[in-house]
């Protein structure tokens, strides 16, 4: 459900309907949402030992989402409201989930859920569409607590793979990570209290600087001879560019945050639920880690559709719209067609891990 909602955000693009704030909803709201929601209730269940059945909880979100989606096409206030109170459901079902477990691992998880359900709140009161624009950076601080999780599995198996590393061991950075989550809150901050400070396109450099130094933990051939770790390393690559895309346009008045902030919003946000959506999809279906081939056209076009709208929008209007609306719909299509098939095939397992 979340692949066809970006589908459809993507092809609101080529209807006559006020596409933008349509477009920003589908792909910050019921996208995200989905997204989250599928992951957080296989995932968190897992990390804190949940074992009560997640029926109830799954039929009341999708319920509330369908509502919000359907009320999209008449008043987007109210999908906004709906939507809030998915991310409200959402939020306290994973409080009580790792209450229930006494768990003090999981405070980061919380942590960007609320940030995503306040700034949506505060949204809805002001009418200030920043707090809507800011939660692209919100998502963000949330792809760099995941992505870490995602990436010691993605180094584990690539090692794995590798003659003569039986023993060997991918351990990710933590400081580095830590340190360009602090980076991603100040920036937020500033963007809240400071929004003409120079300080912000300062900050939004020391956030990509951050990311580039969490690169270097993949430095090495044994782990760069494997697609899944090539797919990684680019989203976080294109994470740092597009944070000092920010500050240095910023900083020397080159009007082009915007762009830049795209650029995050396809090749880090998108391009992760993406990965997310295929590395979690095979290994909960008994599926060895091996993206098919219609997923890595799709990565491909992802990274396209973001370069596009992020960089070559700038030289010419056609990279701006409809192209990267197209390459983004046409890259969920091909996901679909991949794992409905395996979904169809093979019945849910747990993690292998």
């Amino acid at each position: 459900m979340s692949a066809a909602c970006a589908v459809l955000g993507a092809s609101v693009f080529f209807t006559p309907t006020d596409f933008v704030s349509l477009h920003k909803f589908i792909f910050l709201q019921l996208f995200l949402a989905l997204a989250y929601a599928g992951f957080l209730l296989t995932g968190l269940t897992d990390w804190t030992n949940f074992q009560a059945s997640l029926k109830i909880h799954a039929y009341i979100l999708f319920s509330l989402f369908f509502i919000s989606f359907i009320l999209a096409f008449f008043s987007l206030f109210l999908a906004h409201c709906f939507i809030a109170l998915f991310w409200l459901y959402l939020v306290l079902l994973c409080v009580y989930m790792i209450w229930q477990d006494k768990n003090d691992d999981q405070f980061g998880v919380l942590g960007f859920l609320f940030g995503i359900l306040g700034f949506e709140i505060y949204y809805l009161i002001s009418g200030n569409e920043k707090f809507l624009n800011l939660q692209v950076f919100i998502h963000v601080i949330a792809i760099l607590l995941i992505s870490y999780r995602v990436s010691v599995v993605l180094g584990k198996e690539a090692l794995k793979r590798e003659k003569g590393m039986d023993e060997a061991v991918f351990v990710p950075n933590f400081i580095y990570k830590n340190i360009a989550i602090c980076c991603v809150c100040a920036f937020l901050l500033l963007n809240i209290f400071f929004e003409e400070s120079m300080g912000v396109y300062y900050a939004a450099i020391a956030c990509g600087s951050a990311v580039l130094a969490k690169l270097k933990e993949w430095h090495y051939k044994e782990l760069f001879r494997h697609s899944f770790v090539l797919l990684y390393y680019f989203m976080q690559l294109f994470l740092a560019v597009g944070f000092l895309g920010i500050g240095f346009s910023g900083i020397f008045e080159l009007h082009l945050e915007t762009n830049f902030m795209h650029l995050i919003a396809i090749n880090a946000v998108v391009f992760s639920v993406m990965l997310i959506f295929n590395v979690a999809g095979l290994r909960h279906s008994g599926q060895e880690l091996e993206f098919l081939r219609l997923s890595k056209i799709a990565f491909i076009l992802v990274l396209l559709a973001g370069v596009s709208r992020g960089i070559l929008a700038y030289f010419w209007s056609g990279f701006y719209i409809h192209l990267p609306a197209m390459l983004i719909a046409i890259a969920f299509v091909f996901w679909l067609i991949n794992f409905y098939v395996i979904f169809r095939d093979n019945d849910f397992s747990d993690d292998p891990e």
